[in-house]
């Protein structure tokens, strides 16, 4: 379906009573927005609420049955509504002369007896007086198009030109019709006119009504003229007609009037004033009274002002420094006549464009482009400008000038729409305002203005120059900007130019930020409260990231939302992305596949690099032409994304350290769905982006806090469950080693070493990360003085490097190695039973890792279970020793048969096992039977053995 702009649509359905809470549900749904979106966007309580406003609308529209196709009937019936409203034109036939009337008929009832057009004319002559004119007040808004027939002679030059003038100034389509080849009299302000006697000449027009196709108009034109006698009595009556001596009136005025002007200080001081006079000299005799020796205020038709401006600028090269309300008393900007006040103004003139709505600003887009090519244009909302033009109301006249001296109509000066006028020297201005404080109403003429008085037009210049410098800090208003080569020859360069220039307006003229929230710290509390605790309920780390870069489009409105995390080779690697390309489609996941980038690298890496801190930083940018990118990721985004333009990028900071960058690209109109290309985020974005992102680190944080709990549990249960003998042992050493090195942690190489019968600390099993090399690598035992293993060994405590470099890699023993795989970090781990050093863990990382506190607590406990199962496995080998040794002890029974010196033997021997027995037991639990104790005995260290069995 057409889309319907909101007032077309409320106009359509005004005749069933559709509430505006009614309608705003209706405008959605026509756009193709479902009842969950609908919910969402209006903030209705649910979706059922949704359904139950629509079913009220079916209902006033009389639509019966169930499912989608109750939208349909609707749309079905809007559409034929909006074509019925479109399909035919209005046009208004005026006349002036019952000669005028006779061929206004004729036209009506022939030419434009046509199925596209409702033709109708005045039955009042146009010029018999207000009564005429009340009238058409009345209808011209209600027309497309005027047209006006000329009487052959006319000798009420006034009336013809008021009426012209009238007419030009309030219908955009208007058009002056002849049937007489010359016209008798010369119009001074020079419309064209179109002589009706040409059969092409009124194909043509019908044309231009309608549409279509020109030889079609031709051909309509030709049938009914063929069926009517009116177009043969027309050509006779011209072939017959004497030309009648031009008369000119101008000069007979101008005598008339001739003293007065002499007179007036004004006239005779100020070339603007005077050329302006002398321009409407064909209209003088309704107003010439009000222009006395003392009178400083002019007054003509506001339908002239146009022209005499265009006059002015022509002759005199004048500036103009204006103020426009597009849907005030001004509405000829769009038409001919505002295309000449452009084309004529001087290049430092200045105006500034008042709208009410962003469908206003869209249908002046046209002409203010064209504008802008010319001279200085600024545009702002009535929201904005008119509380600044209230503020400094200059209504009480009276308390600031002696109006005495000054004409009446002084007390009409402007609160909002003026313009100043004045010479390149600013020797010579005027001030131009229109009555009641440019309200409309149903008067018969409405006037414009013209006053030399210094005192008004400084104190309205100052005003008017105060409010532009607004542009200057983009405070409401903005200064459109157009390279005078384009003249809007191409509509490939109109639309690059809108796209480019009048977005930013728009997002910030006449939509409402989707953060209007931040303005309210209680607002922005809850909402990122609930952002919060809904990624805090996800119990998967894919599932916090999907949600939190759904969240981040929907409120920044961003191209692309995007989360890096580090990586075991300490590479920022891209998690997911989500957002739309420069076709407005959905960027799969799979696209650019294998992004990442280094701490510090491009944009993305700046936010992860660490600080004083050791936390990374917020980035942003609102041109990212002035940032350097990484080569291969701009030219990919650039083609993806139709253009770069701002960024933010915010780290993920958890307890101790950035694991992390969210990123969000361009900003987007959310109703055409493209970038912006010269607006990026503000402050308070960028401020919640880093909030929302601490939110995001948080819940991942919490999740990783999760799996290491329970890798820590899954390996508590798997050593504890390991049997003493030779494959199990080598299992319990593999699971520990891998657990390490999985990807919920940050290493690349584990290597576990326990104490041998030597003290040496031997390998006993290792593991890497897939890329990871074991060339170069010599895995020989190591001692007290063998490196930084050396150091663990013999001081008992951890090592830990985050920085390996050319002076500390020199104590490596496996230097070549280490350079070989490019390790960054190191760290050493003592496994201590007993107050013993029972073995070691070696870690190594791919990037600078700083061992934080939180990973530190996390490898002493594993450190402490891997030792406590080393050491249970090294007292389970000295009790099955023990237990072998007393088994090949002799039986009592045989010591008994022995002979004397044979039992003193036996008993030697004997004695000698429960020696070597106690000393095992002591130097594994604990040496509580020293050799200085002489009360210790062999029976309890034999108890001691049958409790840890038992």
């Amino acid at each position: 379906m057409t889309q319907i702009y909101w007032d077309t649509l409320k106009d359509l359905v005004g005749e069933e009573g559709v509430s505006d809470n009614e309608l705003e549900v209706l405008d959605l749904a026509l756009n193709g927005k479902s009842p969950a979106e609908i919910k969402t966007i209006l903030g209705r309580q649910s979706e059922n609420a949704v359904q139950k406003t629509l079913s009220r609308i079916y209902t006033k529209f009389r639509i019966t049955g169930a499912g989608p196709g109750k939208l349909s009937k609707l749309q079905k019936i809007l559409s034929d509504r909006l074509q019925a409203k479109q399909g035919r034109r209005k046009v208004l036939i005026a006349w002036a002369g019952s000669n005028s009337k006779y061929q206004a008929e004729k036209i009506r009832d022939v030419i434009f007896k046509h199925p596209q057009i409702e033709a109708f004319i005045l039955d009042i002559d146009g010029s018999s007086g207000s009564a005429w004119l009340q009238e058409t007040e009345q209808i011209l808004s209600t027309v497309d198009f005027g047209i006006l027939c000329l009487p052959k002679e006319c000798l009420e030059q006034a009336w013809i030109n008021f009426l012209i003038g009238l007419f030009s100034g309030r219908l955009h389509n208007f058009r002056l019709l002849r049937f007489s080849k010359k016209v008798n009299f010369e119009i001074p302000i020079h419309f064209p006119s179109i002589d009706g006697v040409e059969k092409n000449n009124l194909a043509y027009l019908l044309h231009e009504i309608t549409g279509g196709d020109i030889e079609e108009a031709k051909d309509w034109i030709n049938y009914k003229l063929s069926t009517s006698n009116w177009f043969n009595e027309l050509l006779e009556e011209e072939q017959n007609c004497l030309s009648p001596v031009e008369v000119s009136k101008t000069r007979i005025i101008l005598n008339t009037v001739e003293p007065i002007l002499k007179a007036n200080n004004y006239l005779q001081t100020n070339k603007i004033f005077q050329q302006l006079v002398i321009n409407d000299i064909a209209d003088i005799d309704e107003r010439i009274e009000d222009l006395n020796s003392n009178g400083s205020v002019y007054s003509m038709p506001l339908e002239l002002y146009p022209r005499r401006l265009t006059s002015l600028q022509q002759k005199l090269q004048v500036r103009v420094k204006a103020i426009a309300i597009v849907d005030g008393v001004e509405s000829f900007w769009a038409s001919d006549k505002g295309d000449e006040v452009a084309k004529t103004a001087h290049p430092e003139s200045e105006r500034l464009f008042v709208f009410s709505s962003e469908q206003d600003f869209e249908r002046g887009l046209n002409f203010l482009l064209r504008h802008a090519s010319y001279y200085k244009v600024f545009v702002t909302t009535k929201e904005i400008y008119l509380p600044y033009a209230e503020e400094f109301s200059l209504r009480d006249v009276s308390t600031r000038y002696n109006i005495e001296s000054f004409n009446s109509k002084l007390s009409t000066l402007p609160t909002k729409e003026y313009a100043i006028i004045e010479t390149g020297d600013g020797k010579n201005q005027l001030i131009v305002w229109y009555e009641n404080d440019n309200v409309r109403q149903s008067r018969s003429v409405r006037l414009a203005n013209f006053s030399p008085n210094a005192g008004e037009i400084d104190q309205y210049k100052k005003i008017l120059s105060n409010f532009l410098t607004r542009a200057n800090r983009n405070e409401g208003v903005f200064q459109l900007t157009v390279g005078n080569s384009i003249k809007l020859n191409s509509t490939k360069n109109l639309d690059k130019i809108v796209f480019q220039k009048l977005d930013l307006i728009r997002e910030n003229l006449f939509r409402k930020s989707p953060y209007e929230f931040l303005k309210f710290p209680k607002e922005l509390l809850k909402d990122l409260q609930k952002v919060r605790n809904k990624l805090n309920r996800f119990k998967d780390k894919n599932e916090v990231i999907q949600e939190a870069l759904k969240v981040v489009c929907e409120r920044l409105n961003s191209q692309t939302a995007s989360i890096f995390l580090f990586s075991k080779d300490g590479h920022l690697h891209r998690q997911k992305i989500v957002g739309i390309d420069a076709n407005a489609k959905e960027i799969d996941d799979n696209w650019f596949e294998g992004e990442n980038y280094l701490p510090g690298e491009s944009f993305t890496g700046q936010a992860a690099l660490p600080h004083e801190d050791g936390f990374g930083q917020p980035q942003s940018a609102n041109d990212l032409s002035k940032i350097p990118l990484d080569a291969k990721s701009q030219e990919k985004y650039l083609e993806k994304l139709g253009g770069i333009y701002s960024a933010i990028a915010v780290p993920l900071d958890g307890q101790h350290k950035t694991y992390g960058v969210l990123e969000v690209i361009n900003k987007i109109d959310p109703i055409k769905r493209k970038p912006i290309p010269n607006y990026g985020f503000s402050q308070e974005e960028i401020h919640w982006l880093y909030t929302i992102g601490s939110s995001v680190a948080s819940a991942i944080s919490n999740l990783r806090k999760k799996r290491q709990v329970k890798l820590l549990a899954d390996l508590s249960d798997a050593l504890v469950g390991y049997r003493s003998n030779l494959s199990d042992v080598q299992d319990a050493y593999k699971t520990v080693v891998n657990r390490l090195v999985s990807d919920d942690t940050a290493f690349e190489v584990c290597i576990l070493r326990v104490k041998n019968k030597n003290h040496l600390l031997e390998v006993v099993d290792k593991a890497g990360a897939e890329r990871v090399k074991w060339d170069k690598r010599l895995d020989d035992p190591r001692g007290y003085e063998d490196g930084f293993v050396g150091d663990t060994l013999r001081e008992k405590r951890a090592i830990s490097l985050t920085g390996i470099n050319d002076q500390n890699i020199e104590k490596f023993k496996n230097q070549d190695w280490i350079v070989l795989n490019q390790f960054k970090s190191f760290g050493c781990f003592p496994l201590i039973y007993k107050e013993e050093v029972v073995g070691a863990l070696s870690l190594y990382t791919g990037y600078e890792y700083d061992f934080h506190p939180g990973c530190k607590e996390f490898l002493e406990r594993v450190a402490s279970l891997t030792a406590a199962f080393i050491g249970r496995v090294k007292e389970s080998e000295v009790v099955n020793s023990v237990v072998r040794d007393l088994n090949n002890s002799p039986d009592t029974s045989d010591l008994l048969q022995l002979k004397e010196e044979e039992l003193r033997e036996q008993l030697a021997i004997i004695q000698k096992q429960r020696d070597s027995i106690r000393e095992k037991l002591d130097a594994t639990f604990g040496n509580r039977h020293q050799s200085n104790h002489p009360e210790s005995s062999t029976e309890d260290s034999i108890e001691t053995v049958a409790k840890y069995c038992s």
